[in-house]
């Protein structure tokens, strides 16, 4: 039994295989990761000898790492070892025949080419790359072939075991029906195949703080101008009336109270009394044109 906020929810077990399909496929994306395609495409991976079977679907992964996947759902309540280990191995071995590669590949893109939002999604994760050539070389690496399944047992795992490929998943996707109400209102529980974000605490959110603030320090200074000979000490920088000259030190002195400040920033606070960047408000001559600062630091290499 599952109990959020008083409220009662009873395990529900799918009535069919196609029933379950559905759930799947309709919560793809929160299994696999938003950047997951779920393509319900019965094509038949045959091995060279003409021996094969038909996945429940694939899913492929765009981003940063490109990755396919071989679904293969499953009811607990079937005899999983006399069907897993039969079906992925004819899996395993239709994806290595070059033919069914080529086969699936255009399955794949007639899929693809024919749905206007797949395209734009293909668009944007793959840019200039022509969809067919990236499904072609996507599709000569190993899937990671995914059984999904409604309750995780031990005769899965002996059934797995027995499997000779590198990366099998197996993911447990649990169904909970609100006691009373039935499948209208529902809650599933799953381990997703990919890393979720991590929720935001005090210490990351510090870190996150203290890691800007590194790179901000990173983004130049005006010592790192003197040093590129970008300025010199004793060149002038101003403001409307106000001018400061750039010490021995690399610091401001600034000419209408004779104090010295250690960097832009803190020059353009002392006058202002408020706090401002430096960089985009002080002025400098170079080769007799006006000159922004930020445009110098710019230059930095």
């Amino acid at each position: 039994m599952l109990l959020i906020d008083d409220v009662r929810y009873e395990e529900w077990t799918p009535a069919s295989e196609d029933e379950f399909e559905q759930i799947v496929e309709e919560h793809a994306r929160e299994i696999f990761s938003e950047q997951s395609i779920y393509l319900d495409i019965k094509h038949k991976l045959k091995s060279k000898s003409g021996i094969g079977s038909i996945p429940d679907g694939y899913v492929i992964i765009l981003g940063d790492q490109p990755h396919w996947h071989i679904v293969e759902v499953e009811l607990s309540s079937h005899p999983l070892y006399e069907h897993i280990v039969p079906q992925i191995s004819k899996f395993i071995n239709g994806i290595k025949n070059p033919s069914t590669q080529k086969d699936i590949v255009d399955a794949l893109y007639q899929q693809i080419d024919s749905d206007e939002f797949l395209k734009l999604c293909f668009k944007k994760a793959i840019g200039a790359t022509e969809t067919y050539k990236f499904l072609s070389d996507l599709l000569s690496k190993l899937p990671v072939v995914t059984v999904i399944i409604e309750k995780h047992t031990e005769q899965l795992d002996e059934a797995i075991s027995a499997l000779a490929h590198p990366q099998i998943k197996i993911v447990e996707l649990q169904t909970f029906t609100r006691e009373g109400v039935g499948l209208n209102v529902h809650a599933h529980l799953f381990e997703p195949l990919y890393k979720l974000p991590q929720p935001l605490t005090a210490e990351s959110v510090t870190t996150k703080a203290k890691e800007r603030k590194v790179k901000a320090t990173k983004r130049g200074t005006l010592q790192d101008l003197v040093d590129a000979k970008l300025v010199n000490p004793g060149q002038k920088i101003f403001h409307k009336q106000y001018e400061a000259e750039i010490t021995a030190t690399s610091k401001l002195r600034l000419l209408h109270d004779n104090t010295t400040r250690n960097s832009l920033s803190e020059a353009a606070q002392h006058i202002t009394g408020t706090a401002i960047n430096g960089w985009i408000w002080w002025h400098t001559l170079k080769d007799g044109q006006k000159c922004l600062m930020d445009d110098l630091r710019k230059k930095l290499p």
